[in-house]
C-alpha cells in the first residue's frame, strides 16, 4: 500500500489566501495529497465548497480555522480542527473578528494615505473577493499601484510590524481561543510554535484545554520540529503539521513541501470522536444505565 500523505494548514481565497477552496483541493489531488484542512482566518466560509470538492476529488477535507490572540505581548494563533463550522454561536464569534477586522484595515488605509499613497479600502476590498480581507490584500493593491515591487516589501517599508501603516488588529486571549473552538466541537492547536514558545507557555496552554501543536511548518526547523515531537509524546498531546500554503502569494507555492503522514489526521479524528462522541452520548442518555 503506498504511503498517504496530508497537509494540514492550508489557506483559501476566502481569507488571505490566492486559490478558491475547489482549486486548493484540485491542487492537492494533482500533489497526491489524501487529506488536507482548511484553516481561513477568521472564516468558515470557504469549508462547504471545500467539502463538496473533496468528495469528488476524493481528498478528504478537515474543517477548520485560525484564529489569532495575543499572550503577553506575543502573538499566538490557534487552528481549530474538526470543527462544527455551522455553529452558530461560533459563526458569531468569527462575525465579530471579520468586522475588527474591516475597521482595521480601513485604519491603515487612511494610515497610507497620510503618508501620501493614493489607495482606497474598496481597492483593497475587492482584492478579498467578499472573503475576511487582511493585509495582505493592501500589499496587492500596492503592489499594482507601484509603490512596492514585491509583496515582502509591501510589509517590511508599510504595514508590518513597527512600520508607519501598522495598526494593531483586534485580539483575544488564547485562553479564550481555544475554548470557542472547544464550543464548536474542534480540537485546538498551538500554530508553528518557534523557539520563543517555551515549553512553560505551551503546559500553560495544555491546562487551558489545548489539544495539540503544529510540529511541521515552513518557519520550523528540522531540529524544532524534533523536539516538539517528543515534547508532545512526552505530555500527551497531539501533532499536526502542513504547509500555511496561501496559494503562491509569496511567489512559491508551498503545498507539497510540508506534508505529514496521513495517521496524524487520523489520530485527530480518533481523539476527536473520543472526546466528542462519547460526551454527546453521556448527554443522551446512551449507552448509559437508568433507573426505570
Amino acid at each position: 500500500m503506498r504511503d498517504l500523505w496530508a497537509d494540514l494548514h492550508i489557506h483559501t481565497a476566502c481569507s488571505d489566501g490566492l486559490l478558491t477552496p475547489s482549486e486548493v483541493i484540485r491542487k492537492a489531488r494533482e500533489l497526491s495529497l489524501s487529506a488536507v484542512a482548511i484553516v481561513d482566518h477568521d472564516t468558515v466560509e470557504g469549508i462547504t465548497e471545500a467539502l463538496e470538492t473533496g468528495r469528488e476529488c476524493q481528498v478528504h477535507v478537515l474543517p477548520g480555522v485560525e484564529l489569532s490572540s495575543q499572550f503577553q505581548g506575543r502573538d499566538i494563533h490557534i487552528l481549530g480542527f474538526e470543527i462544527d463550522y455551522t455553529d452558530e454561536k461560533f459563526t458569531e464569534y468569527l462575525a465579530l473578528f471579520r468586522q475588527e477586522r474591516h475597521r482595521r484595515i480601513i485604519r491603515m488605509v487612511g494610515n497610507l494615505n497620510r503618508l501620501g499613497l493614493k489607495l482606497t479600502f474598496e481597492e483593497v476590498e475587492e482584492k478579498s473577493k467578499g472573503g475576511s480581507i487582511g493585509r495582505p490584500h493592501i500589499a496587492e493593491v500596492l503592489m499594482e499601484k507601484g509603490y512596492v515591487e514585491t509583496f515582502q516589501e509591501a510589509f517590511q517599508r508599510y504595514i508590518g510590524y513597527g512600520t508607519p501603516a501598522y495598526e494593531e488588529k483586534y485580539r483575544i486571549q488564547p485562553e479564550k481561543a481555544i475554548a470557542i473552538i472547544a464550543e464548536a466541537r474542534g480540537l485546538s492547536f498551538l500554530a508553528h510554535p518557534g523557539y520563543a514558545v517555551t515549553d512553560d507557555l505551551i503546559l500553560h496552554f495544555i491546562k487551558s484545554g489545548l489539544d495539540g501543536i503544529e510540529v511541521v511548518h515552513p518557519n520550523l526547523p528540522e531540529n524544532r520540529t524534533r523536539y516538539l515531537i517528543e515534547f508532545a509524546r512526552a505530555h500527551g498531546i497531539l501533532i499536526s503539521g502542513g504547509s500555511d500554503c496561501h496559494g503562491g502569494r509569496d511567489g512559491c507555492l508551498l503545498m507539497g513541501k510540508y506534508n505529514v503522514p496521513y495517521a496524524m489526521l487520523e489520530d485527530i479524528l480518533r481523539a476527536h470522536e473520543k472526546r466528542f462522541e462519547k460526551k454527546e452520548a453521556m448527554l443522551t442518555g446512551g449507552g448509559i444505565e437508568t433507573e426505570g
